[in-house]
């Protein structure tokens, strides 16, 4: 009885050496709680562009996306607008904040003698407009009527006859109407590509004049 039981014994240990199979030497995952060496740990620092972003939302608040351009030269509609605007990379326009207009060049439009009296804007880009561009960020604003100016559009600018646009929000009472757009086509006084005095051939009354200049 002895013999057969030590003859199995023997018969099962010659097969476990046979068989060819081995217990894992090493674990096939990582052990949970270990964080893979790729990944970002809790606490990790904030880098400098984080900081940097977040520096420029805070221009933004209380009012400072008025005063705040893109590097085009457009400005924002709301604080919500420039923070997105920050926080998908880009970048404020050399003069934003701080009201230093230094090397910009600086449009400023006159007009006189319109259903609403006289209007005028100025606002700086850190170069020629040379394509469409609508602005809504301004240096300075005026109204005869006391109208509040939105935003400028200056169409074409590197056409012949460019075309620009003023508009009003609310809209401005004159002459029995309520405007929210006042435009003229600077016929044969373009393109807008220099620093000087523009004002459309042709056109007596209203009187419009735009003035490029550089600071």
């Amino acid at each position: 009885m002895r013999r057969r039981i030590a003859f199995a014994v023997l018969l099962s240990l010659s097969a476990m050496a046979c068989s060819g199979t081995a217990l894992p030497t090493q674990p096939t995952s990582l052990p949970s709680g270990l964080a893979s060496m790729s990944g970002s740990a809790p606490g990790a620092p904030t880098t400098a562009q984080s900081l940097g972003n977040s520096n420029a939302a805070l221009q933004c608040q209380q009012g400072g996306y008025r005063d705040l351009v893109r590097t085009d030269g457009t400005g924002f509609r709301s604080v919500g607008e420039c923070v997105s605007y920050v926080a998908h990379g880009g970048t404020f326009g050399g003069g934003s904040g701080g009201g230093n207009e230094s090397g910009k060049i600086v449009y400023t439009l006159r007009v006189s003698g319109t259903e609403i009296g006289d209007f005028g804007w100025s606002f700086a880009t850190p170069a020629f407009i040379t394509t469409t561009t609508t602005v809504n960020s301004f240096l300075s604003t005026s109204s005869s009527s006391g109208c509040a100016i939105s935003s400028v559009t200056i169409n074409n600018p590197s056409g012949a006859s460019p075309f620009v646009e003023t508009f009003f929000s609310p809209s401005c009472p004159g002459g029995g109407f309520f405007w929210t757009e006042f435009a003229q086509t600077f016929w044969n006084a373009g393109p807008f590509d220099h620093i000087g005095v523009y004002v459309p051939q042709g056109v007596t009354s209203p009187l419009w004049t735009l003035t490029i200049a550089q600071q």
